[in-house]
Order: structure tokens, then C-alpha cells, then sequence
């Protein structure tokens, strides 16, 4: 027969764990409140510095990375660079033919008929920037996307959860090639923010590029005056008034010094811009505060 002193703890702790379940249910209602009535597709996950799930919507539903893909091309770049086998002060050559001026690029308002910068410089114009010219640059010098995926899939097994294989100006391009799924984006997050993949050096270049890339109305959109954050957004095109994917992962900071990665897609939005933009902001606000 078991003490009293057991039944009491026993007691305490599945109060405990009610109250977790119950608190990430409320979470994942206000959540929901939130897109009821979006004409749009949404892919969520949360997960604590630990790697536990906090709660997910379509988390192992697969979506388009579109400029996402590029913080995992970056994580690549700087293994390639931990490892001796690239080196931040070494020479990018672009040529004029590298930079089409059909795409996005500050790179090549820079200087539209060629030039040399830093790696340095180019993972930064990549990631802070989402230069697609200097994103296909780099898929290069890295030596392509096969090396890059058995990279990330070594970080953790994909299953058929992320893969790039295709470049931006490639002209048959379809971003459908390149895909991840939100669970697997927290995934990597977490691991890359713990320490685990590339080296502290590395890490704390790459969370510098990322702190104030290029879009800040997303996962920062509400909590940029309060906390730090790190993160990587990607968007596509509209056609005929729906745009495919407005997309951001990253990692953000607690009060308690721990924190959490979040990854949130949106597909196939009939909505503004500013209403999938606000969306996201609320959905990690909503997080943060819960989680603080």
C-alpha cells in the first residue's frame, strides 16, 4: 500500500501535468481564435530550448521555404567554415551574368556589373538581406544542394521533412522543390541555438544577421521592443490575389534567460499583406507571454 506521502506527490504531479496540457490547450484556442475566418493555410510549431514541443498546428504538414532556405544554407556555409573548408575573409567573385537583375537583389544595385565581396559579407547580404543573387552564389561555392541537405539531414534525419534543390533563377524554377515542415524547422532551430551544429563563433555571426534582417513585422512585428530575437522570413509572389507563402522561423528570448523556437507558414493566403504579417506577430506574442 502506497504512503500517504507518495499519494500526495503523486497527487501534485498529475496536477502539475493537467495544468501543462491545459495551459497549451488554452494557448493553442487563442491561437485558433486568432486565424478563425482567414482565407489562408497556416503550419505552426513551438518547441522550449530543450526540444519539447509546446504545441504545433499541421506540424509535419510540409510547406515552401521560399527565402527560409536561406538561414539553412547559412547553418551550411558555417560548417563549411568551422571546418577550415571555406573562410569568412575569402573573396565572392560576382560576375555580371551572376546578377539578374529580374530578381531581388540589393547586391546588384550595388554594383550591377560585378565585383568581389567577403563570404562575410555574402552570408550576411543572404540572410540579413535575402539577396536571391547572392543566395545562388553561395549554393555554388558551397557545392551545391546535395551536399547541403545530407548536411541538415545529418543534424537531424529528414524523413522527407526538408529539401532544397532549387536555385532563384533557374528558369525552371518551382519552389515547391524546396520544402520543410514546421516541426522540423523548430527542430533544427533548437539545435543550431543550443550549440549542438555549429561552433559559438559561428552561432553568434549568424544570430547577428539575423536579429535584424530584412522583415521585422513578423515574429518581431509585436515583440521587437520587448525581448531579443533572431529569425529568418520568406515570401513568395500573388497571383490572381493569393500569394503562396508568407513564411518565419527563428529563435526568442525569455525572461528567465530560456528560450523558445517557432516556425509559422502561411500558404495560399487570400488575405493583405499586412493582415499574414500581423497574424504572425500575434501568434508569437501570444506564445511569449504565455510562455514568460
Amino acid at each position: 500500500m502506497k504512503s500517504p506521502k507518495i499519494i500526495l506527490v503523486l497527487f501534485v504531479l498529475s496536477v502539475l501535468s493537467c495544468r501543462e496540457s491545459t495551459n497549451n490547450t488554452e494557448l493553442l484556442d487563442d491561437i485558433k481564435s486568432l486565424t478563425k475566418n482567414k482565407k489562408l493555410n497556416i503550419g505552426l510549431s513551438v518547441k522550449d530550448d530543450n526540444g519539447n514541443e509546446i504545441l504545433s498546428i499541421n506540424g509535419n504538414k510540409k510547406f515552401k521555404l521560399y527565402s527560409v532556405g536561406k538561414y539553412f544554407s547559412a547553418v551550411y556555409l558555417f560548417h563549411l567554415i568551422d571546418r577550415g573548408i571555406l573562410s569568412l575573409d575569402q573573396n565572392i567573385t560576382f560576375s555580371k551574368e551572376d546578377l539578374n537583375p529580374d530578381l531581388y537583389s540589393p547586391l546588384q544595385d550595388s554594383i550591377p556589373d560585378g565585383g568581389n565581396i567577403t563570404l562575410k559579407q555574402a552570408i550576411n547580404y543572404s540572410v540579413k538581406r535575402s539577396d536571391n543573387n547572392v543566395f545562388d552564389k553561395l549554393t555554388k561555392v558551397s557545392g551545391g544542394f546535395a551536399g547541403l541537405n545530407s548536411f541538415i539531414c545529418s543534424v537531424s534525419p529528414c524523413n522527407g521533412n526538408f529539401s532544397m534543390k532549387s536555385l532563384y533563377k533557374n528558369p525552371n524554377n518551382t519552389m515547391e522543390n524546396n520544402i520543410v515542415t514546421p516541426k522540423y524547422a523548430t527542430t533544427i532551430l533548437n539545435k543550431v541555438n543550443n550549440g549542438s551544429v555549429i561552433s559559438e563563433r559561428s552561432n553568434k555571426l549568424l544570430k547577428r544577421f539575423m536579429m535584424h534582417s530584412v522583415t521585422d513585422t513578423r515574429i518581431q512585428g509585436i515583440i521587437k521592443d520587448k525581448t531579443i530575437s533572431f529569425h529568418k522570413s520568406g515570401t513568395s509572389g500573388r497571383v490572381n490575389g493569393t500569394i503562396t507563402s508568407v513564411n518565419d522561423i527563428g529563435i526568442v528570448s525569455l525572461k528567465n534567460e530560456k528560450t523558445f523556437s517557432i516556425a509559422v507558414f502561411i500558404s495560399n493566403s487570400k488575405e493583405s499583406d499586412e493582415t499574414n504579417d500581423r497574424l504572425i506577430a500575434e501568434i508569437t506574442y501570444l506564445v511569449y507571454k504565455k510562455l514568460n
